[in-house]
């Protein structure tokens, strides 16, 4: 989770009213574990109230009693030991009842935004009011407390923007919550009487206005503050020994009601509020008489409708909680700038909660909000503005009006949704029915599902409909008393029903309410019902079939579909569509490219059980798209999901992958049969799922897949090679080129496929000679013999020569391992020898050239040098190659052949070193986020001046130690395609780096080359961690004061490193700056020139 300090917790409990609703609930908790939402050894535990209407105090205690026995179990305790409570963290939510605007309870009510995707956990899921609420206790009011117990309501949407200041020192008691609140908005609620210490006096309910005076806040004066009052914010701390106290009213005759071992010793239920019945004995004005004759709780027992005949049980309750919890401090924690706002049934006041969430202004990192989240929209939907869409898919021509809120909720087709509308839970069947009519303003639409019946539960849906200025209690009678905002006697005109159709003949009007209507059809004995009958409440005219219909039907009113909700199916409602507007969201990514992050959504998707989903659906859309590039980016993501099922486990993600029950499929992959090919990998893929360890090796096969596309895609480059004939050279004369080395300023990785052609990529690059020196060439000559002689090395006693005879001596180019690969790769890429041929390799070159070829490359510099030698090589190869052949070229050309050369090499790579080694001076290179892949060159001009200081003030430095690049791109690649957000900006860093540092150049601005030099040091180190050893860490710390700016060639790890001295002339200093760490050894420090003529090419006299 986040860095800030934090309450490590033991347990976390929440409870719920019925048995059904447990399991859901505890796969809920546990699905947040598993995203690393919550700590891995945390205690999760559902626990139902023993009884209907225990109320919180009871639920509480009940719970506290069942997180004692699971941990006193894990102590190695046989019974109960409250000792387990002294070390302990413990967090209790209440869920509390069923909530008429979210089928899942207002614990659930889904909030406009993601989790942070840069936090460690990296996972989505749609965020709700218990996420937000267990974040807000955790890291903010919490922070720093002793061991204890929170106990937290979920009722309500509590803002907490800065963590409220409070001395935990030596703290033994309780501590209440308090936010302000005015005494309008109090008056419904809970409020608080606190002295100057900090300590609660008294606990009002539903207070008149000398509560209201007595419990103002007052500012610093000692004046009332603008008539703010405490308010009860619905969460208490008990510390440890509190919690100890509060426990051991469990085994009190009475009390023991409110736990599940009362109800199983048959004892009465009992009904405790733990703010209006606990926690206020504790008060310290509150007198023995006042609280346990229940006078303070009138209020609150009178809105809970308290049976008179409970009352002796009560009293006698409450006696024994004086006696037992009196004389326990009780402290007010008031958060200044927080805010409380009760979920209340209001639909006014919900529309403008959805739209404008309050809990957004609590400015958390953790959360990143937005009106549209976990939304799949396509092109053609329009959505205003101030809507709010969550968790949906809107496809075809929908359009969402202003102040919309549409969650939980798949649309299709042409549907128009007009303003102040508020649609829940309707799926792309109910919509099509909407595309059909046309809904009012203001209207809510929401779709719920229920278990009805006795012990053979029917599993059914119901729709419902209302206004947003409807009021659920307004009797019928009175003239505010409304049913889709309209008066109900317009309504029951419209439609022909009668009263006696919604509610029974013996409830007075005075009873009759909208909550209690018998609006919503459910079932009917012959015909079925669907959410066009509700539609028809909503707006139709009089249809004598369809009032028929709505009558001879199972109708059930908001009072009814409330207590009959099945939570489990709600949230395997919202889950499933979740997974499907991700998955939409994928193939959208898959086919049309773009920069979304999916890495959290795989890791979620393999947590909840949605990854073969997936993987069929990449599998489908691979196939649909016939596209290489396409292929390699679905490959790649089948890859990171398979990594993702490993769990972490397995091993590491790099590796070989090049097992033999594979090879038939990467076969039909290089034949370019790309369904054969991706079908016959999803039918070897399910072998290898049953471990972690298996799992982990199909990921570096799919990669291996994975770069067989990438290749495909990048040999699209091809396109922009052009050769003509020209003049050849006579037998056994040698065509010499040579090379400059390049020098990497600013913008590398952006350049490396899959990259650089679909984010596009900019790179500084400076053809160097060291020491005077050009370090590259090659040469090439025709022979008489007909063979082809491959020479590595300018030294006769240290160079190898390969004399290839026959065609299979030239067929291993695509091994990178095998002697002489890239100089094979090279005669068959410059096409001096086809491959494959009916013609033997003698055969072809007699023809060509009336004998053989012999080619010989040579470098100068050490391997690994991260100066680009390969491709720089390769470039000369091709050059001497294509001359010898009688074969006229260009500069681009060249470029472009390189990078088929390492494509056929199977090695990858970009352009950066080609552009930097064979063309002259300064550049920058750069590619459009398209295929064909084409590398565009500008030259960047620089005066003599800034030439004369490029060359005094750049040297590299060879850090002795050798670069190991095994497996890095692999890992660049993988994140790439994972579109990790750190990975996203810096290429986005890189390219803008890059263009920066071109206009340095431009104006002769050698400090701000190093400035830029310094960035992109940086950006190397997230593209590739680990690619700064120590060593040289030392080296550049030791250097820093005395540079502009410093840099590893290259991929970084070792080779050489370049840096721009603030100094002229500086190698002497350099040498006795690093000589002199410790540790640093084998260094050697060598002078760069700025070389104007890239590759040169002579012909032999």
């Amino acid at each position: 989770m986040m860095g800030k300090q934090r309450t490590k917790w033991t347990a976390i409990i929440v409870t719920c009213t019925d048995e059904a609703s447990v399991q859901p609930l505890q796969y809920e908790l546990e699905v947040r574990q598993k995203k690393g939402y919550i700590d891995k050894d945390v205690l999760l535990l559902t626990v139902e109230d023993p009884q209907v209407r225990v109320g919180s105090g009871g639920a509480t205690l009940n719970a506290l009693l069942v997180v004692s026995e699971h941990l006193s179990q894990r102590h190695g305790y046989t019974v109960v030991n409250s000792d387990v409570l002294l070390d302990s963290y413990i967090l209790i939510l209440h869920v509390g009842r069923s909530f008429l605007f979210d089928s899942c309870g207002r614990a659930f009510v889904s909030l406009p935004a993601k989790h942070e995707s840069g936090t460690k956990a990296g996972y989505e899921g749609v965020v709700t009011n218990m996420d937000h609420l267990i974040h807000t206790v955790t890291y903010k009011l919490s922070a720093g407390c002793p061991p204890g117990v929170w106990v937290c309501s979920t009722d309500m949407f509590l803002t907490v923007p800065t963590t409220p200041k409070m001395d935990w020192t030596g703290f033994d008691g309780a501590c209440v919550v308090s936010v302000p609140a005015t005494q309008e908005y109090a008056r419904n609620n809970g409020i608080y009487r606190i002295n100057q210490e900090g300590y609660v006096l008294d606990i009002f309910f539903r207070g008149g206005p000398t509560a209201m005076k007595m419990c103002s806040l007052h500012d610093g004066t000692g004046d009332a503050s603008d008539g703010m009052v405490s308010l009860v914010a619905g969460i208490v701390f008990l510390s440890s020994r509190a919690a100890e106290k509060f426990l051991f009213l469990h085994v009190l005759p009475g009390l023991d009601a409110c736990t599940y071992m009362g109800l199983d010793s048959g004892v009465k239920p009992l009904e405790l509020s733990l703010f209006f019945d606990v926690l206020l004995c504790l008060a310290k004005d509150v007198t023995k008489e006042e609280f346990v004759s229940g006078e303070k709780g009138i209020p609150y027992d009178k809105m809970r409708h308290k049976r008179a005949c409970e009352q002796g049980i009560v009293r006698n309750a409450r006696a024994q909680m004086w006696e037992k919890l009196r004389g326990i401090p009780m402290k007010a924690m008031l958060v200044p700038d927080g805010n409380h706002q009760y979920l209340t049934t209001s639909p006014r006041e919900h529309l403008k909660r959805a739209i404008s969430c309050p809990l957004y202004s609590d400015e958390d990192e953790h959360f990143n909000w937005a009106n549209i989240t976990h939304a799949f929209i396509q092109e053609t939907c329009s959505v205003e503005e101030s809507a709010v869409v969550t968790n949906a898919i809107l496809e075809g021509d929908v359009t969402i009006g202003a102040q919309c809120a549409i969650s939980h909720s798949h649309l299709q087709g042409e549907i128009q949704i007009p303003k102040e509308s508020i649609l829940v839970n309707i799926d792309c069947k109910a919509s099509k029915a909407l595309q059909q009519h046309s809904l009012s303003p203001g209207i809510f639409l929401q779709a719920f599902r229920l278990r009805l019946g006795g012990s053979q539960k029917l599993k059914c849906e119901v729709y419902t409909v209302m206004g947003r200025f409807d009021q659920l209690e307004t009797a019928y009678v009175k003239g505010t008393s409304t049913f889709c905002n309209s008066p109900w006697i317009v309504f029951l005109t419209r439609t022909g029903i009668d009263r006696e159709d919604l509610w029974p003949t013996n409830q007075t009007d005075y009873d009759r309410t909208l909550f209690n209507a018998k609006l919503f059809p459910v079932w009917n004995l012959q015909q079925d019902i669907g959410i066009a009958e509700t539609l028809w409440l909503e707006g139709g005219e009089q249809d004598m079939d369809m009032l028929t219909r709505w009558r001879s039907s199972w109708r059930l009113s908001f009072e009814d579909i409330l207590s009959c909700i099945d939570l489990s199916a709600e949230l395997s409602r919202r889950r499933d569509l979740f997974y499907s507007g991700g998955q939409r969201r994928v193939r959208d990514v898959l086919l049309r490219g773009g920069n979304q992050v999916l890495m959290p959504f795989f890791k979620s998707a393999t947590v909840e059980g949605y990854a073969q989903q997936l993987l069929e659906n990449i599998d489908q859309g691979i196939c649909d798209s016939n596209s290489p590039s396409i292929a390699a980016r679905g490959l790649a993501f089948i890859a990171n999901i398979l990594g993702a099922m490993a769990g972490g486990k397995g091993g590491l993600r790099s590796g070989p992958a090049a097992n033999a029950a594979w090879q038939s499929a990467f076969k039909l992959l290089e034949e370019g049969k790309l369904h054969e090919g991706v079908k016959a990998l999803a039918r070897e893929r399910q072998q290898w799922l049953n471990r972690p360890d298996r799992l982990v090796r199909a990921a570096r096969h799919y990669e291996g897949a994975d770069q067989i596309f990438i290749r495909l895609a990048v040999m699209s480059a091809r396109e922009y090679i052009f050769t003509s004939p020209g003049e050849s050279p006579p037998m056994n004369k040698w065509v010499t080129a040579t090379c400059p080395g390049r020098m990497d300023v600013a913008g590398g990785w952006s350049d490396t496929p899959p990259i650089t052609y679909e984010h596009g990529g900019a790179v500084v690059d400076a053809a160097i000679r060291l020491d005077g020196k050009k370090p590259i060439g090659a040469r090439a000559r025709k022979i008489t013999e007909p063979h082809l002689v491959l020479v590595l090395g300018s030294d006769q006693e240290h160079s190898v020569q390969i004399v290839c005879k026959e065609l299979s001596d030239v067929a291993d180019y695509n091994n990178p391992q095998s002697s002489g690969a890239l100089l094979k790769a090279v005669v068959h890429c410059a096409e001096v020898i086809s491959l494959p041929s009916s013609q033997s390799l003698q055969e072809q070159l007699m023809s060509k050239y009336g004998g053989g070829i012999e080619l010989n490359t040579w470098s100068d510099l050490p391997q690994g040098s991260g100066l680009g030698t390969s491709s720089i090589l390769a470039g000369a190869a091709i050059a001497v190659l294509w001359r010898v052949s009688g074969q006229a070229y260009d500069h681009s050309s060249l470029i472009h052949a390189v990078l088929l050369v390492e494509q056929m090499l199977t090695t990858g790579g970009g352009w950066q070193d080609q552009v930097g080694g064979l063309t002259p001076g300064i550049n920058i290179g750069h590619s459009e986020a398209k295929l064909p892949l084409k590398v565009e060159i500008t030259p960047i001009p620089v005066d003599e001046e800034t030439r004369c200081k490029f060359d005094q003030h750049f040297l590299l430095v060879y850090t002795g130690k050798t670069r190991l690049a095994r497996n890095l791109l692999q890992d660049v690649v993988r994140n790439w395609y994972a579109r990790s957000p750190y990975i996203v900006e810096n290429c986005d860093n890189l390219t803008k780096n890059a263009w920066e540092c071109k206009k340095a150049f431009a104006e002769g601005d050698l400090e701000k080359v190093g400035v830029c030099m310094n960035a992109y040091w940086t950006q190397k180190k997230v593209m590739a961690p680990g690619c700064e050893p120590v060593m040289v860490q030392r080296m550049m710390t030791a250097l820093r004061p005395h540079v502009h700016g410093q840099c590893l060639a290259g991929a970084g790890g070792g080779g050489f490193m370049y840096v721009l001295t603030k100094e002229p002339n500086a190698i002497g200093q350099v040498r006795e700056i690093l000589g002199s760490e410790e540790g640093v050894e084998d260094f050697t420090v060598h002078s760069v020139q700025l070389d104007q003529a890239g590759i040169e090419v002579e012909v032999e006299d």
